[in-house]
């Protein structure tokens, strides 16, 4: 949960930023593989990286388990 709240405080600042869909995947296959970190949060990480890139961008969403 730590990590969870460094992530979001250290990139969230009163400025828009954005990434590229390039970085979000690898990100976002990184953080589907971290065993650290329950499913729960993995997802919501996944989910709030994701709003931060604009267009389209493809992810392969079968690999990450749904939560319940």
């Amino acid at each position: 949960m730590e990590l969870i709240l460094s992530v979001l405080i250290a990139t969230h600042n009163p400025y828009h930023w954005e990434m590229d869909c390039e970085r979000w995947q690898k990100r976002a296959a990184e953080i589907r593989e971290d065993n650290n970190l329950p499913m729960k949060d993995r997802m919501f990480l996944i989910r709030y990286l994701r709003n931060k890139v604009k267009g389209e961008c493809d992810f392969d969403w079968t690999q990450v388990r749904p939560f319940v």
